[in-house]
């Protein structure tokens, strides 16, 4: 482990995570090749005042995930853009980017716009991992995992939120904890 990763921290530069853009003309299983997303170049795209909100879960297609975690996010991304200044969500495992692709099409079915979300994979859990943000899963068999975490970077590239969950369950890492943070 390098650096945790606290709330006023100072953003490390050079994080890249992986994903494959979700196409909504695209059929469900229809699968590009994956890209880089370089965090660097997203802060830098961000309009004054704006934020990127990172939800990780330790994996896709899980029923905390899929149900409890992910889908308020995704269904107040309005309020998430308009109050809080998320311009940018990025939902995050360690599932490689294919898996992640399929998941995030199944997850904004219904849902018209989805600009600025992205379902990106933290490969082997290495950013995690170095951070403080990764769990060891391997008594049920899924290996390090990123934890279920969110945290929302500025545009002057600071931590301004991080909610970690010691607990099962969804509590400091999901919407209403990040609706309600001071930005």
């Amino acid at each position: 482990m390098s650096e945790i990763i606290k709330t006023g921290d100072a953003w490390p530069s050079g994080v890249e995570f992986k994903y494959i853009p979700i196409n909504p003309n695209d059929p469900p299983l229809a699968c590009s090749v994956p890209i880089l997303l370089k965090l660097d170049d997203q802060i830098a795209k961000l309009p004054e005042g704006g934020n990127i909100a990172i939800v990780s879960v330790p994996g896709a297609f899980t029923p905390t995930c899929t149900e409890n975690h992910i889908p308020p996010f995704l269904h107040n991304l309005a309020k998430l853009r308009s109050d809080k200044k998320i311009n940018l969500l990025i939902v995050l495992s360690a599932n490689d980017a294919f898996v992640l692709n399929a998941w995030g099409k199944l997850l904004l079915q219904g849902i018209s716009d989805y600009e600025g979300v992205v379902f990106a994979s933290d490969p082997n859990a290495q950013f995690a991992q170095a951070h403080g943000l990764s769990k060891d899963a391997s008594a049920v068999g899924f290996g390090i995992r990123t934890a279920r975490f969110a945290l929302v970077i500025s545009k002057d590239k600071v931590v301004k939120y991080l909610g970690i969950e010691e607990q099962k369950g969804v509590s400091v890492s999901g919407y209403d904890a990040i609706y309600k943070a001071r930005l």
